[in-house]
């Protein structure tokens, strides 16, 4: 199951690998793409802006996979589905999600940080964000970690809350089940 699990994490990165080659235009790769197109009726972008469109699928990689983390304790609590030991996998990928998320967004900004400080100062969703980042990444160092935890979760609530200025349907979603995983959670408690 371990492998499993590894394996469909990676599946993301693999997509943004082929997004990522696919905007360099090598002749010999769009073939090969331009014929799983046809084969296999999938579409591969092929954005303007690639670094950022990176940062986007890193980070919806990242929620998730933290959403479905953070779903394996009340599906052991209330449905007896045991996934426990997979926690800690599922959260180092979070991690290294959000990291790549933060990382491709940077690289949007050409690393320059006068202009990466500036948009955190008019944008307070990004603040929120990279506060979610490091807090997640810490909270299983500390004694008190689920409550962290609890905190670096609504941290990445209000990220999606106010990062947009309508919200999808996908994003009720995501914040409707991580409220409900954590209420289930602290119910339980």
């Amino acid at each position: 199951m371990r492998y499993l699990i590894f394996f469909l994490a990676l599946i993301p990165l693999l997509a943004m690998g082929v997004v990522y080659t696919h905007a360099f235009e090598f002749s010999w790769f769009d073939a090969a793409v331009m014929w799983c197109e046809n084969a296999f009726g999938a579409h591969v972008p092929h954005p303007l802006h690639p670094y950022y469109y990176l940062s986007v699928m890193a980070g919806k990689s990242a929620l998730w996979m933290l959403i479905f983390a953070f779903w394996i304790s009340p599906f052991y609590t209330f449905v007896r589905f045991d996934l426990r030991e997979f926690k800690k996998l599922l959260g180092g990928f979070v991690i290294g999600y959000a990291l790549v998320h933060l990382l491709f967004f940077a690289l949007a900004y050409g690393f320059n940080a006068s202009a990466l400080g500036k948009a955190m100062s008019h944008y307070p969703f990004l603040s929120f964000g990279v506060g979610a980042l490091f807090i997640l990444a810490l909270a299983p160092l500390s004694k008190a970690g689920y409550k962290l935890l609890y905190l670096g979760v609504v941290a990445v609530m209000v990220h999606l809350l106010l990062g947009y200025k309508t919200l999808s349907m996908e994003h009720i979603i995501a914040i409707s089940l991580l409220a409900t995983a954590m209420a289930l959670r602290l119910i339980k408690r």
